[in-house]
């Protein structure tokens, strides 16, 4: 009897040991909007580590050591790329070393826009119709959320990037020509949703049916985002951003700003650009500037004071939007309503 209890205890462990394994994979991200595309897709199964928490800027983060345990555990570590999470690259090519890492900036599938000027946004009459730069509202089965966007990169590319030379940096922070803000537009967010589904799927195959639902619906609630946005958004009055982040927003909805006050929040404008931005809440005239809760508002409320502009807060991060599936597509909307309110 003892044998055959003790034979029953083993198998049940067994069985428990296996499903833990399973459920248990270890999945690593930098920024809240990516953490919230990355629960969506694991809604039911498990939730992933959020690196960035709270109001902070991956423009100046710096890991903790309870980070260095973290990347050490994980199977894989979703980020957008060196150009925005400078922080990450040695670590990741360091404690990471062993997990797959995806870097949503080198998907061929993904739309990247080279940085702007400053302030190259006070190209007057292009504030409509952006059809160089992207296909419009009508072409969201063209965005690349299908199965062969997988293939754009293999797992070499993952790991690292010691062949890489490293680009002038924009500003001091930026190492390329593409602003690394993609997850502002939409139907990128769908092709980094596939990818997600596909990457966890290989990683956690048992699952792989669970990712994939999940993954189609998240891409039909984008859809229905996309239209909601388009209206609310139609009639929008002229702005100025704190810093250059929205073009991805912009141009998926026809709309754009003003003028931003730097390229790189972390360098505050000199007296020349604020003479600039003045000029331009005067020509265009403006109805609002939008500081970010990542940085500190006083430029913007002495611009607002002495220009007799409204003052709102825009944020490419959703700082105060609570985690999780949702977040998403509720940091999308936060901004198109902040837009709309702007009078």
């Amino acid at each position: 009897m003892n044998l055959i209890k003790k034979s029953i205890l083993f198998g049940i462990a067994l069985l428990f040991s296996s499903f833990s394994a399973i459920a248990e994979i270890k999945v690593v991200t930098t920024i809240k909007p990516i953490h919230s595309l990355v629960s969506g897709v694991m809604d039911g199964v498990s939730n992933p580590t959020l690196i960035i928490e709270g109001s902070n800027s991956p423009h100046n983060f710096s890991l903790k050591p309870s980070h260095a345990k973290i990347l050490e555990e994980a199977d894989i570590v979703f980020w957008i790329g060196e150009d925005l999470e400078s922080f990450m690259e040695k670590p990741l090519n360091s404690l990471a070393k062993n997990a797959v890492q995806i870097s949503f900036m080198d998907l061929k599938s993904i739309k990247k826009l080279k940085f702007r000027e400053m302030n190259d946004h006070d190209d007057h009459d292009d504030h409509h119709g952006h059809e160089d730069e992207h296909e419009g509202h009508d072409d969201h089965d063209d965005d690349g959320h299908k199965d062969d966007d997988h293939d754009d990169h293999g797992h070499d590319d993952h790991h690292g990037h010691e062949d890489e030379d490293d680009d002038s940096s924009h500003d001091g922070h930026n190492h390329g020509e593409f602003d690394a803000h993609i997850w502002l537009d939409p139907e990128n967010a769908k092709v980094m949703i596939s990818e997600i589904a596909h990457e966890l799927s290989e990683l956690d195959p048992q699952n792989k049916s669970n990712y994939e639902k999940n993954a189609e619906k998240m891409i039909s609630s984008l859809d229905d985002l996309i239209d909601r946005v388009s209206i609310i958004v139609q009639n929008n009055p002229s702005f100025i951003v704190f810093h250059d982040a929205y073009q991805y927003f912009e141009n998926r909805f026809n709309i754009k700003a003003a003028g931003a006050l730097t390229l790189n929040p972390e360098v505050l404008p000199g007296a020349k650009q604020i003479a600039e931005i003045q000029e331009l809440i005067e020509h265009d005239n403006v109805k609002c500037i939008f500081s970010e809760p990542q940085y500190n508002p006083k430029i913007i409320e002495m611009l607002s004071a002495d220009m007799n502009v409204s003052t709102s807060v825009l944020d490419p991060l959703g700082a105060n939007i609570e985690v999780g599936p949702k977040m998403y597509n509720e940091l999308i909307l936060e901004i198109a309503n902040s837009l709309s309110r702007c009078d």
